[in-house]
């Protein structure tokens, strides 16, 4: 199978240098080999038994709120504050 780094990087807005568009290739063609070995399973003969969940209970508190807000480089009321990511 033949893969077009190239076309995928522009369609992702990915900057992929020519030097590594061959390593990228060769190591997207394994990718999809070793996928298109892989066996088919339709889903015949296995239970169908729903995901078991686990319970979300908090067993101990180690730390207090303020010795994990001292890791913080910024709060703002008592809570992390981070740069903005997005802007308007």
């Amino acid at each position: 199978m033949e893969i077009n780094v190239r076309r995928i990087a522009e369609l992702a807005s990915l900057d992929i240098s020519e030097a590594d568009i061959p390593r990228f290739e060769r190591d997207m063609e394994e990718i999809a080999a070793m996928v298109s070995e892989l066996p088919h399973i339709d889903g015949n003969g296995y239970a169908q038994t729903p995901m078991e969940l686990r319970s979300d209970t908090v067993e101990e508190i180690k730390y207090s709120r303020e010795e994990l807000m001292r890791n913080a480089p910024e709060v703002v009321n008592g809570c992390f504050a981070v740069p903005r990511t997005v802007e308007y």
